[in-house]
């Protein structure tokens, strides 16, 4: 497997870190992927790429002599070699270079524990994950997040998504159809919600999807994988639509009723 996006991220960390006074780069063993990992005295940081998730962590640990390190995960990012470009591992290694610089790592970490695990101890992928991933096609997307962060302290996941996303969705779509950046778009879709919690599917389907109009679903659609396809065929017959709280039964109302003849 060709590992340019890893040897790229790792260089571009590298000095970073070494002004830190971490040593420089080592290999780690790691199954189904490439790992190497930076250490100053008993802390480490290591980057991690798995072949089989098709995923890249940063993660940190804390070193102890004879003991295996309990690695903690501070950003995660999804990445495909045969989809996705150079430039989207350089967006990798600049929110790595950013983690390991300052506050922002403070925020990363405690993403990370909010986040869902699946069986295997994997992490699945939350909104802030999928938004990550579509900054690999509309790159506006990093500032608006900064600004969402500013304005309201955190981004708030489905009024951005309807707010900023959706409309970028639905002007590529109808617009540019068959493009690259459409093949991609549809790609961190279909990708994503196979790996995603249930809130990132939800703004996949519902902030996103729901949101477009039918010329842009319609060629969204014929990119859709048999998972997506098959679910939200369900969830676009409530576009536009508000479920009614359900009625309280009249039965209580005769009970009730009866209760005070009685009396």
């Amino acid at each position: 497997m060709d590992f340019k996006a890893f040897d790229l991220i790792v260089e571009k960390l590298t000095p970073v870190l070494q002004l830190q006074e971490f040593n420089a780069p080592e290999p780690y063993d790691m199954e189904n992927g490439k790992a190497v990992v930076f250490t100053a005295g008993n802390l480490a940081y290591g980057v991690f790429y798995n072949v089989k998730t098709k995923r890249f962590d940063l993660k940190s640990a804390t070193l102890q002599e004879g003991k295996e390190p309990t690695w903690r995960s501070l950003s995660t990012w999804m990445f495909d070699p045969e989809t996705d470009a150079l430039a989207d591992a350089e967006s990798i290694a600049n929110d790595f270079v950013e983690t390991v610089e300052g506050s922002k790592r403070v925020e990363m970490v405690r993403q990370n524990k909010k986040r869902n695990k699946k069986e295997d101890g994997t992490l699945n992928a939350d909104p802030q994950f999928l938004f990550n991933r579509l900054m690999g096609v509309f790159p506006e997307l990093r500032d608006e997040m900064t600004e969402e962060r500013i304005r309201y302290g955190r981004i708030r996941f489905f009024t951005f998504a309807k707010e900023k996303i959706a409309p970028k969705v639905e002007r590529l779509s109808c617009d540019y159809p068959g493009s690259e950046p459409f093949e991609k778009m549809c790609s961190v879709f279909n990708d994503m919600y196979a790996n995603a919690d249930m809130d990132a599917r939800s703004v996949i389907t519902v902030a996103i999807l729901n949101e477009i109009n039918d010329t842009a679903y319609e060629n969204i659609r014929e990119k859709m994988s048999e998972d997506l396809g098959k679910i939200y065929k369900f969830s676009r017959k409530y576009r536009g639509k508000q479920v009614k709280p359900e009625k309280k039964k009249k039965e209580k109302k005769v009970v009730a009723r009866s209760l005070n003849e009685m009396k």
